[in-house]
């Protein structure tokens, strides 16, 4: 696969794989030379440690979709906390840095608190049909389901670069559909060699 890329001169790499096929292949990618100027991968990139596996500098510059983060400008429904806060917290009582999914794991709590808290009752269909009036403010955005039913919340462009605090750390490189969250850095284009 590396070879067919090298030999059609791909310079943009995107893709979906789980943490250790990312680590082997974009290990093997720069053994082999192979280097693309922009790399996108979900998945694997959720979790900072992903990037510390690949070794030296291999996850600098590397981009992903980004549905969370710490510079969200939201607030959570139970809580009060700013998404900084509730990352600053994950920081300071785990010793390890925030992510991406902290975001969606809280804001499920603060579903089911409010759906309980409306319906009243545990019955399947009340609670189904409470679930579909939803139209919430959470940590990750306003939940409303449509008439498909699904709710769409924001979603960002992010870059992982060397940190200051942690090895790598998450930036938001492009929010052109949402411009409230704000960009925290300019894209490394292209990725560096």
């Amino acid at each position: 696969i590396i070879s067919s890329f090298k030999k059609e001169k791909v310079e943009i790499l995107t893709g979906s794989l789980i943490a250790p096929d990312l680590t082997t292949f974009w290990r093997q990618s720069h053994r082999s030379g192979f280097i693309p100027k922009i790399a996108t991968i979900g998945k694997a990139l959720l979790f900072p440690s992903a990037l510390e596996a690949l070794g030296g500098n291999l996850g600098h510059g590397l981009s992903m979709e980004v549905w969370w983060s710490r510079y969200h400008p939201f607030k959570s429904s139970l809580t009060g906390e700013k998404s900084s806060d509730i990352c600053d917290d994950w920081e300071k009582e785990t010793n390890r840095q925030w992510g991406p999914p902290i975001g969606f794991k809280h804001a499920g709590y603060e579903l089911v608190y409010d759906v309980l808290k409306r319906a009243q009752t545990l019955d399947k269909k009340a609670l189904r049909k409470t679930i579909a009036k939803t139209n919430l403010n959470t940590i990750i955005g306003t939940i409303k389901f449509n008439e498909q039913n699904y709710s769409e919340t924001p979603l960002v462009g992010g870059q992982w670069v060397k940190g200051e605090k942690w090895p790598f750390e998450l930036q938001i490189i492009n929010n052109f559909r949402y411009p409230e969250i704000g960009e925290t850095a300019e894209m490394i284009f292209p990725l560096p060699r």
